[in-house]
């Protein structure tokens, strides 16, 4: 795990992007907007700590789904998607079934947003 410092407004990752890790709120918020948020004034959700963000590009390896931005100062733990899968790994095979599942679910129900 890494640690890193954003400032407020600056985008920690856009719809889109290739995802090689997620993210542990230390402190801050961190506002999530979802592609129907074309304006981008107000976040959809704002998470704060010890939220996690950013795991569905690290479980199923597919892009963002939404943009990412500190809505206050942020210090934020990254998970690289190696990382991540070394710890799913050493767990049981139905606990990874099953965080696959609901990624592929949840996936598919923010295209039909």
């Amino acid at each position: 795990m890494q640690k890193f410092a954003f400032n407020r407004g600056r985008t920690i990752f856009n719809k889109g992007d290739g995802g090689s890790e997620l993210f542990i709120i230390s402190s801050g918020e961190v506002g999530i907007y979802f592609p129907s948020n074309a304006e981008m004034e107000k976040p959809d959700l704002i998470l704060k700590s010890p939220e996690i963000f950013g795991e569905m590009a690290v479980i199923d390896d597919a892009l963002r789904m939404a943009t990412a931005r500190a809505e206050t100062d942020c210090v934020l733990l990254s998970v690289t998607r190696s990382e991540f899968e070394e710890r799913l790994s050493n767990s049981d095979v139905v606990v990874r079934g099953v965080v696959a599942i609901l990624s592929e679910r949840l996936r598919d129900l923010q295209k039909r947003r």
